[in-house]
């Protein structure tokens, strides 16, 4: 009961300063792979992202603001077999070159910050419950206002050598699905 009350402050404590913005993007995403560095342990995610900020620099840049919450489950290796990673993230978007009336695009996320419910994941620990998210994303915009999106994805956390022990936990591939509202 307490973790759970926890969990959902932290939550609200991620997300609620987002909460007065509009909503121009929601993104779920799912995924699976091998841990690098560890090659009896396979990761799985499933996400909800939420990027309530856009700054458009120009035509190509976008810079973002947004949060992420992730379901991680170790496959494999014995120890803790999931955890939460709830995030604050900043991103860069540049467009590429359309592709008939799609439009592609490439994104990068790092240091975000999130707080992991456990500091394990099958055999990978991490020194504490804080870890920064980084992802790389590439994909393409369709629909008639380009509102909606396919791409793929790698996604890591870790605490950047901030502390020992930091075995990194990725998700080498994930297949995400974005919509604008």
């Amino acid at each position: 009961m307490a973790r759970s009350r926890k969990l959902t402050l932290l939550l609200l404590f991620f997300w609620a300063p987002l909460a007065a913005a509009a909503v121009p993007s929601l993104w779920l995403g799912g995924g699976y792979g091998p841990q690098p560095g560890d090659h009896q342990q396979s990761n799985s995610a499933v996400s909800l992202d939420w990027v309530p900020y856009h700054y458009a620099r120009s035509n190509r840049q976008w810079l973002s603001i947004g949060a992420s919450a992730a379901r991680l489950r170790a496959h494999g290796q014995q120890g803790n077999e999931a955890l939460w990673a709830l995030s604050l993230f900043p991103q860069l978007t540049l467009n590429g070159p359309h592709w008939g009336n799609q439009q592609t695009f490439f994104q990068v996320r790092a240091l975000g910050p999130t707080y992991l419910s456990e500091t394990s994941l099958g055999s990978r620990h991490q020194a504490s419950h804080f870890a920064l998210q980084a992802q790389i994303l590439a994909g393409i915009h369709f629909g008639q206002r380009q509102q909606h999106a396919v791409a793929i994805a790698y996604r890591h956390y870790s605490n950047a050598n901030l502390n020992q022990p930091n075995d990194g936990l990725d998700v080498s591939f994930m297949l995400t699905v974005g919509l604008t509202l």
